[in-house]
């Protein structure tokens, strides 16, 4: 079909009536073929490429068949598809959720049930085993072997006869004992006097540690525990020591060379930790000793998780003279059960006595108490 346009554009060329130039006449030809080409393409809807018309008859003739009144009528017609019952599948889906989202409940009062004190678990050479001292200068090739019992138990009723009872039976009056020593310390502390009432409310919450000097400041002329002294005599009679006496008398059993260190510990009690062992200072000068008084979280209980863990130690661990007399000493590692000691509390072993030397010691794994208070 080119071809026969270019003949015939040239015999036309040659039978003008009309005078034209070579190059108009040329100008007009390529307008012309460049249309008739343009208009012999197609785009190709699958590729996007331009492409010839391939001259049959199918591709010529394809039209698309126009939509009446009967075909609209069978695509409504057409079933539709039966929703899917998804109830049963979003049942379990919720039911899942609520399984997860529901916390585990802990029961530290199951828990410590379970445990035994292990009270007669042998000493451990604490330096030649698997634990690691964090502490620098510590040195064991000189210490001596520990000639005597770790530690040991003690009744309240040295301090005041028929405290114990009283103590163990009566969870007002232990509650109210607690909260007196915490308050009376507290305000005579001088590191606490400038702090505002909302900062000393929160700590004086019974689920906070609070810590202090049980010994009477030396310049001070009046009585320091009245509030203990109040709560001990309402509850003891005409005969019941003061709070100064109180706290005396405990804090006297640590020795003659004391830090007067006291702290009233609540620690984890919603979760098990894992064991820190540690000392608390590596010094026991002239023989002294810590005292730590379990606080039971109910009547007459008798279990574990009251007192802190310990492990008897097989030779003595003294910290250098460099290091601060307040500074604990950490050991890494884990300790084989067999020698960790989970002490009992019972009526008549409120207190607990050992010295810092000996031992190591550590929060409890599973903590059931009100708290436990440790005098040095």
């Amino acid at each position: 079909d080119i071809a026969a346009l270019l003949v015939s554009l040239k015999i036309h060329q040659r039978n003008a009536v009309i005078d034209m130039s070579t190059g108009t006449l040329f100008r007009i030809l390529c307008v012309f073929l460049l249309q008739s080409i343009s208009n012999s393409f197609y785009i190709d809807n699958c590729t996007g490429r331009r492409c010839l018309f391939e001259l049959n008859a199918e591709r010529r003739t394809r039209t698309r068949t126009p939509r009446t009144a009967s075909t609209r009528t069978k695509e409504r017609r057409r079933p539709r598809r039966t929703p899917r019952d998804t109830s049963s599948t979003i049942s379990r889906s919720v039911n899942r959720q609520e399984r997860n989202s529901v916390p585990e409940i802990f029961d530290g009062k199951e828990l410590t049930s379970c445990q035994l004190s292990n009270e007669d678990a042998p000493p451990l050479d604490v330096f030649n085993g698997d634990l690691k001292c964090l502490s620098d200068g510590i040195d064991t090739s000189d210490n001596k072997e520990v000639d005597q019992p770790a530690f040991a138990h003690f009744s309240l009723d040295i301090i005041h006869d028929g405290l114990s009872e009283k103590f163990n039976s009566d969870t007002v009056f232990r509650k109210a004992l607690r909260d007196a020593i915490r308050r009376d310390v507290f305000f005579s502390t001088p590191a606490y006097s400038n702090m505002s009432e909302k900062v000393s409310a929160i700590m004086l919450l019974p689920d906070t540690s609070l810590q202090g000097s049980w010994r009477k400041p030396i310049d001070m002329e009046n009585s320091r525990m009245d509030r203990v002294t109040a709560v001990l005599s309402e509850a003891l009679g005409s005969s019941a020591p003061t709070g100064d006496e109180l706290m005396h008398k405990i804090g006297a059993l640590c020795g003659s060379r004391p830090s007067t260190h006291w702290i009233d510990i609540h620690g984890v009690q919603d979760r098990t930790v894992s064991h820190s062992w540690h000392l608390d200072t590596g010094y026991s000068p002239d023989g002294s000793k810590t005292v730590l008084w379990g606080f039971p979280p109910e009547d007459n209980y008798s279990g574990c998780g009251v007192f802190s863990h310990v492990v008897s130690m097989q030779y003595q661990c003294h910290a250098p003279e460099s290091h601060s007399r307040m500074e604990p000493i950490i050991f890494a590692g884990l300790i084989d059960e067999k020698y960790i000691v989970r002490p009992l509390y019972a009526p008549g072993g409120e207190l607990l006595m050992y010295r810092d030397i000996d031992v190591l010691h550590s929060s409890p794994d599973v903590a059931y108490r009100a708290s436990v208070m440790r005098f040095m």
